[in-house]
């Protein structure tokens, strides 16, 4: 399954890399910094945000995804046990929605 990357406009990420709680975020900020969301003059430009926590700390995992036309949508990763297809799913089913949204009004 693809992410819409045409539809996501930001990421805010906040983990412990240390944690196994932690993997679904770091490979998702993977899938999102590719070649063409990197640049800013890119058309499809990422603003991607990572605050790394330390290695001790007991903070669970969060991933906030914005999109085009302001929706947000908030994951948390560690409190809900969330695996990297289960973020993959969800981010997609949105995109598509607001895709859908966006191709019915115009």
């Amino acid at each position: 399954m693809s992410i819409p990357l045409s539809t996501i406009t930001s990421l805010r990420t906040t983990f412990n890399p240390f944690t196994h709680a932690s993997r679904p975020c770091r490979l998702f900020l993977s899938l999102l910094r590719t070649p063409n969301t990197t640049p800013t003059s890119s058309p499809n430009h990422i603003d991607i945000k990572v605050k790394q926590l330390p290695r001790n700390s007991t903070q669970q995992p969060v991933m906030t995804v914005g999109f085009k036309g302001g929706k947000e949508l908030t994951l948390e990763v560690g409190k809900r046990g969330l695996k990297i297809g289960d973020v993959v799913e969800e981010v997609s089913r949105v995109a598509r929605f607001l895709e859908r949204e966006a191709s019915l009004k115009g």
